[in-house]
């Protein structure tokens, strides 16, 4: 019997609370082939595919956009998650000679694509950002006129205070542009492993933060809570743990880089019944600087959260 790589089902999945003092770094973790997509609770992952099925079909422009360019190795990446999807998930994913199908489940009614690209019309990585709960960014190497990796094309319904179009055709260097401390901690050694990253090795970081507001969407032009409504009394109930898990995978006959971006979000509430997790929050909240808190709009809140995760 295969062995299952699912966690416990009421137990979030990742609590990626650093040890203080605070560093800023890459975080990255090398992962077999068997965990380079997340599918853990059925529920979760019903109303997460229902919630990108909707995007993409009212604001596609604003989720889905890509380069010219982009076309082969986005073509790369759904041939490799046509393969890996079935083998590893075969309850989930059936491969036909010219289809793809999404077995249904408990809230969810299944889906067919074609997978034929000389006749389905569709854009390879728009595909195969349709068959996952994660969001897909192509990254290219440096070329004469962008001297850094570059976003050429991405499939992005979830963002974290970010916008695709915006980011879309800019260099790692700018995209990273508003984190605070990544130009003098984290710019030389991403760009470093970016080009020196093996092949087909998977490897996976994350983020996180408290978030206000529970929306999967989170593209900048939401209404943000204001802070002081966050009080000790009701920060279980109105603050939600929002984990970004992140992959990459230098691709094999591209040489680009394809990251995956799964969340992951779980009511204040839930998450501080498990053992020691409180504190965790806590001392990684007081770890951060105040650019850091600025930067993850935790500062409104912070002695609110405090008073609240000191119950515990």
């Amino acid at each position: 019997m295969k062995k299952s790589n699912k966690p416990d089902r009421q137990r979030p999945p990742h609590f990626p609370f650093e040890d203080p003092p605070f560093r800023l770094s890459m975080g990255l973790l090398k992962i077999p082939e068997a965990e380079w997509f997340e599918i853990f609770d059925l529920k979760e992952r019903a109303l997460q595919m229902a919630e990108k099925r909707k995007l993409l079909a009212n604001i596609r422009n604003d989720v889905f956009i890509a380069d010219p360019s982009a076309i082969t190795a986005s073509a790369e990446v759904l041939n490799l998650m046509l393969k890996h999807l079935p083998s590893i998930r075969p309850e989930l994913y059936s491969l036909g000679e010219d289809t793809i199908k999404l077995e249904p489940h408990t809230m969810f009614d299944g889906d067919e694509w074609s997978t034929n690209l000389k006749t389905n019309k569709m854009h390879p990585l728009d595909l195969a950002a349709r068959l996952v709960q994660e969001d897909l960014v192509v990254m290219f190497p440096p070329e004469e006129k962008k001297p850094g990796w570059w976003l050429a094309a991405g499939s992005v319904a979830f963002p974290s205070r970010w916008s695709l179009k915006k980011k879309f055709r800019q260099t790692m260097d700018i995209i990273h542009a508003p984190v605070p401390f990544y130009k003098e901690q984290l710019q030389a050694p991403t760009n470093g492993f970016f080009d020196q990253m093996p092949v087909n090795e998977i490897f996976s970081r994350r983020n996180w933060s408290l978030h206000d507001n529970p929306s999967l969407r989170q593209d900048g032009t939401e209404e943000m809570s204001e802070g002081h409504r966050i009080t000790s009394d009701n920060a279980g109930e109105h603050l939600w743990l929002r984990v970004e898990r992140q992959t990459l995978r230098k691709l094999k006959e591209t040489g680009t880089i394809l990251f995956t971006i799964r969340i992951h979000l779980r009511q204040l509430k839930h998450v501080v019944k498990f053992e020691g997790v409180a504190n965790r929050i806590a001392q990684a909240l007081l770890a951060l600087p105040p650019e850091m808190q600025t930067y993850k709009q935790t500062d409104t809140f912070a002695d609110s959260v405090q008073n609240y995760l000191n119950q515990f």
